[in-house]
């Protein structure tokens, strides 16, 4: 099976390593899902632009003594400054001889899409100061190969999910691929992003634990099928099928500390990226680096103790070619609880739809995107009780009640079951 796999030079000792001395020994495996053929691997040819993309990165920490396992959660929106790095060539799976020169303030998935595995793994490891010692990019449609390889794998799901066909329900199930991929993928409501991550790895546990079981080992042609899919899906620097059961399956431990979020903030910046908070990030990584215990990482969220609809007010703004458009949508949100203030035309035309929203309406302009979910959330970092939802050409039309706090009526049949 590892023979398969394609490998890629990622691994980059030398930078951005803080401390490499107390770090000696420790395993720190870069975990790279892309659920839209973005990994540069066989499978994944021609399906690079795919907007509805959802990929994930995990980094899994563990100490020289293996005391515990922890997995960080990166979102690929982190605006980073990214390092100069050799120009990567995805369907070639290749770097080319070419410098990409250094950008600041680009989000964190610039790094793979033009540098691949190593400017991905340095910038991590400037980010984190942590010596990535493992890389696997995995091409997560790639998975449904492997399941149907050895006929299905089991696994508890905490919420129900949805297939283009049918529903998995929540418990626990024998999952065929295409079950297996829809797991992978697209985040369910009243997921977060580091729900998605931790039901990932526990895929990839379950799947790769199958794969190394008695009776797919002793049976050639899945063993051969497997591999194959295998091939088709995964590239990796010193990592194999069986470092990946190993590092996936001991977050699940009883010593493992399982998976924490990256300290961000919770709304996008004024260029459409993730701020990191420096100081809680630092305090994290510093004690993974010194083997010390966690500091509390706290990641603002909207939650049911955030702005009700009645408690916001905002303006509607028409930039798209359609009569009375800013008048509808005014109404449906009028008809949800909110407050309507200017309804008109937007002084430009637009393409996108925007929450534009001042620091101190953050909590309101989070809402407001869970019910405008085509809206995209950009900060105006001048004045203040700045609220307004700009209709842009391509927007489709839908207006939705919030699905956190005060209405839970729909999603009360997705209440999590437990899968410990």
């Amino acid at each position: 099976m590892d023979s398969t796999i394609r490998t890629v030079a990622a691994l980059d000792p030398d930078t951005g390593v803080v401390d490499a001395t107390a770090q000696a020994g420790d395993e720190n495996l870069l975990l790279l899902g892309t659920a839209s053929g973005t990994s540069g691997t066989a499978g994944s040819a021609g399906s690079a632009g795919s907007a509805d993309r959802a990929d994930t990165l995990m980094l899994t920490h563990v100490p020289a003594d293996g005391s515990r396992t922890v997995a960080v959660s990166f979102p690929l929106g982190l605006e980073i400054n990214r390092p100069p790095c050799p120009r990567w060539d995805p369907a070639a799976a290749a770097y080319l001889d070419e410098t990409v020169p250094a950008e600041t303030r680009t989000p964190l998935s610039s790094a793979y899409r033009v540098g691949g595995p190593s400017c991905l793994v340095r910038t991590v490891q400037q980010l984190t100061g942590m010596a990535v010692t493992r890389f696997v990019a995995l091409d997560l449609p790639g998975i449904a190969g492997m399941v149907d390889a050895v006929g299905g794998v089991e696994m508890c799901l905490e919420r129900p999910v949805r297939t283009e066909d049918s529903t998995v329900p929540a418990g626990t199930s024998r999952l065929d691929g295409d079950q297996a991929v829809a797991v992978a993928a697209a985040p369910e409501p009243g997921d977060t992003a580091v729900a998605q991550v931790h039901r990932q790895q526990r895929l990839l546990a379950a799947v790769f634990g199958e794969a190394l079981s008695t009776s797919t080992l002793l049976s050639p042609l899945a063993t051969r099928d497997f591999a194959g899919a295998l091939g088709r899906s995964m590239l990796a620097d010193d990592t194999g099928v069986q470092d990946l059961l190993r590092l996936t399956s001991a977050l699940t431990a009883p010593q493992g500390a399982g998976l924490v979020p990256l300290p961000v903030g919770s709304v996008p910046n004024t260029r459409g990226n993730l701020d990191l908070r420096d100081q809680e990030s630092a305090r994290l990584f510093a004690a993974l680096r010194k083997h010390e215990p966690l500091p509390e990482v706290s990641t603002p969220v909207a939650t049911a103790s955030g702005p009700e609809p009645g408690d916001v007010t905002v303006n509607v703004l028409n930039a798209a070619d359609r009569a009375g458009l800013a008048g509808q949508v005014g109404g449906s949100l009028r008809s949800l609880g909110f407050g309507v203030g200017e309804v008109g035309n937007a002084a430009e035309p637009s393409a996108d739809t925007l929450v534009r929203f001042s620091p101190d309406r953050a909590d309101a302009a989070e809402l407001l995107g869970r019910v405008v979910p085509a809206a995209r959330l950009v900060q105006d970092p001048a004045g203040s009780g700045t609220l307004q939802l700009v209709l842009g050409t391509a927007f489709d039309g839908t207006v939705r009640a919030p699905v956190s706090g005060e209405n839970t009526a729909d999603t009360a049949a997705d209440d999590p079951v437990s899968c410990g």
